[in-house]
């Protein structure tokens, strides 16, 4: 076991971690992982697979003995580390760290113990191992990270209530990509401050200088159509080929992803009809659906449907919107607007590698829904479409005190017909405002305020 635990934690000799794991660009959410490991409570990592929740481990773990954390204190281990855990308990392994490695016990700590482990959802009775740990009040901060909500939280929610907080870690957006290309590259850049969806006028205000800027347009503009086709994974930028790219996409998130984390968590006879699935809402991505026509389509049953989509979306492969209304019941009859989580995943399935004027509008459509997914989720609030007579609102925010309509209009230029249903909206549920995200328009018209896809960053 201590081989292994050296073998895992290279910076117990050394005193550094990889460098194939330190980025001179580190993700956005790095820093909110740092502000947590003041905090007593467990934090939680969560994001579907190969999107850089590792790297995020290591990182911090680096950014820790930089700031003269004791190196030995640093302690990683894989919950798919069968050597490790083949015939060894949680409990045991960190007894034996602590004993052997720090030569001290659980209860006579003299420092601060920083204990990450990826993919915990593999090792068996972990939250109760990491319950007692957490009321006994020891001095070990718990980092962990999983693949998947349902493997995450099944069982767990009673034990760790109000013990663990929660980082979601999905594939980059936009504005990442942009600032990742530039650092891959050497080149200068140029960063978009972040818009405040709740105080959108001043926000707003921010945002003419750059739009006036050509050069910096012009830097944003050469990078969309390229993101369009890649998507938001990180391991991206190591590949040069494109179409190697989604070889190794569809095969990592999909095969794997499909294959091992969802079959390892529920009794599925027919996984084939997971992937049928997944492939049928890529090829009809953002569209609107409903359990039942989506069954008929595939000539299953429509509790089977549902069931693989909750499946789908706790894997973070798939994102699922519901019709908004004030009636709760319509919501849930209501259909699905339904779609692959990151636009590159949505190409590699399909096999597109190159943008046609005729997707585009649907692939800036992914990409806002997404990015509004995750802020959503970050800020507790819940995403929703509009569609009501025909007439359709791409993103209803509903955050909580407000509602935020969100139109996506990537044309040349906005007709006021083209707001028609928007502006309804807004004064049909007394709203002081809605935002459109266009291709290059920034004004405001009444209480509309048209924002270009490259400046629309949250």
């Amino acid at each position: 076991m201590i081989r292994e635990l050296y073998y895992s934690n290279p910076w117990w000799q050394d005193l550094q971690v990889g460098e194939a794991y330190i980025f001179s660009h580190r993700r956005e959410e790095f820093l909110q992982i740092n502000n947590h490991l003041t905090e007593k409570r467990i934090l939680a990592i969560l994001g579907p697979r190969r999107v850089g929740k590792s790297t995020l481990i290591y990182q911090t773990i680096d950014s820790l003995i930089n700031n003269n954390i004791d190196n030995k204190r640093c302690l990683f281990i894989s919950g798919d580390d069968l050597g490790l855990f083949k015939d060894n308990t949680l409990q045991e392994i960190l007894e034996t760290y602590t004993q052997e490695v720090l030569a001290e016990s659980f209860t006579s700590l003299s420092q601060q113990v920083y204990v990450f482990i990826d993919e915990v959802h593999l090792i068996e009775n972990w939250e109760l191992y990491l319950k007692n740990y957490y009321d006994r009040k020891y001095k070990m901060k718990f980092i962990v990270s999983g693949s998947s909500s349902t493997h995450l939280f099944r069982g767990t929610k009673d034990s760790l209530m109000g013990r663990m907080d929660l980082i979601h870690i999905l594939p980059i957006d936009f504005h990442q990509f942009y600032m990742f290309k530039t650092k891959y590259e050497n080149k200068e850049s140029t960063e978009i401050p972040i818009i405040d969806l709740l105080n959108i006028n001043e926000s707003f205000n921010m945002l003419k200088p750059l739009y006036q800027d050509i050069e910096v347009k012009i830097q944003y503009g050469s990078v969309i159509n390229e993101y369009m086709i890649s998507g938001g994974y990180l391991e991206y930028f190591e590949t040069k080929d494109i179409r190697l790219w989604q070889q190794r996409l569809s095969k990592d998130i999909v095969t794997r992803g499909i294959y091992k984390d969802i079959l390892s968590m529920y009794n599925i006879k027919s996984p084939e009809i997971l992937e049928q699935i997944l492939y049928t809402i890529a090829y009809h991505s953002t569209q609107s659906f409903s359990y039942t026509s989506l069954a008929n389509e595939l000539k299953i049953d429509t509790n089977t449907v549902i069931s693989y989509l909750k499946y789908l979306s706790d894997a973070f492969l798939i994102t699922i919107n519901e019709n908004y209304s004030r009636n709760i019941l319509k919501v849930k009859r209501s259909n699905k607007k339904i779609s692959i989580l990151d636009v590159g995943l949505r190409n590699a399935l399909l096999k597109v590698t190159d943008v046609r004027p005729d997707s585009i509008g649907l692939l800036i459509e992914g990409l806002v829904s997404n990015n509004i997914r995750t802020y959503s989720e970050d800020a507790f609030y819940t995403c929703y479409y509009y569609r009501q007579n025909r007439e359709e609102i791409d993103i209803v925010i509903d955050a909580k005190h407000t509602l935020i309509p969100i139109e996506i209009k990537y044309k040349n230029e906005i007709k006021t017909k083209d707001l028609t249903t928007i502006t309804g909206f807004i004064k049909d549920n007394d709203l002081s405002y809605g935002i459109v995200v266009t291709k290059d328009t920034l004004e405001i018209r009444d209480n509309l305020y048209l924002i270009p896809f490259w400046l629309f960053r949250i």
